[in-house]
């Protein structure tokens, strides 16, 4: 198998010096950021299939990526290029009667935990939270496919399946996802019956937020 640096060369050369349509074309309306003079790498995911691997760009001051699916060989070349959502995948559950603690100890398989208890201060410092809310996102990375990143999240709950299924009798609990985006890429969702069929045995519905970023191919 080649060396992650081949991949990413070779994928940085077509951000760089593009000979594909759609790079040109995306190009002239999203900016990839830099770091030391090369295209900023968010993340690269070899296991994507037998025969390709996907090298993910970081787009200048937006949350959704150029992803460069690179062949894995004996040759390797770029395939295709296009773009990636940026996703937020967790677990949240909210309740106006338990403390904070009270929901982490629903939940003690899972690190690390974040929220507050109701009556603490906002952020803001001007307000008081209303409702009591515990948080688990254990990849904070967001150039992940909603499928994938769904995938990975249902596997890390479903280590403690009768704890879920708890905190969702007991709160107000849901996956919940905030997805950023590409004005021009493809807008579609598709849950499968597996995980469906996941979720439900977790006890847990899914909220989905869409929020559309960048400019669109001219």
């Amino acid at each position: 198998m080649k060396a992650e640096n081949t991949y990413i060369e070779v994928a940085s050369a077509e951000i760089l010096d593009p000979r594909f349509e759609t790079t040109k074309q995306l190009l002239e309306v999203c900016q990839v950021a830099l770091e030391n003079g090369r295209p900023k790498v968010a993340r690269f995911n070899e296991t994507y299939s037998e025969d390709k691997a996907i090298v993910y760009f970081e787009v200048k001051d937006e949350n959704y990526f150029i992803e460069v699916h690179v062949s894995k060989g004996p040759k390797v070349e770029v395939h295709s290029v296009w773009t990636e959502s940026g996703h937020r995948v967790y677990l949240t559950a909210t309740s106006k009667e338990l403390r904070f603690t009270q929901l982490s100890d629903q939940l003690i398989n899972f690190k690390p935990l974040t929220g507050w208890s109701k009556g603490d201060l906002r952020k803001n410092n001007a307000s008081k939270h209303t409702f009591s809310r515990v948080s688990f996102e254990p990849i904070k990375n967001q150039a992940y496919g909603l499928n994938e990143k769904l995938d990975l999240l249902l596997t890390e709950l479903e280590r403690d399946i009768e704890g879920v299924r708890e905190l969702s009798k007991k709160t107000k609990a849901i996956i919940a996802v905030c997805r950023r985006q590409y004005v021009s890429g493809n807008a579609g969702i598709h849950l499968d019956s597996k995980t469906v069929d996941r979720l439900h045995q977790l006890g847990l519905g899914i909220d989905i937020d869409t929020y559309i970023e960048g400019q669109e191919i001219r």
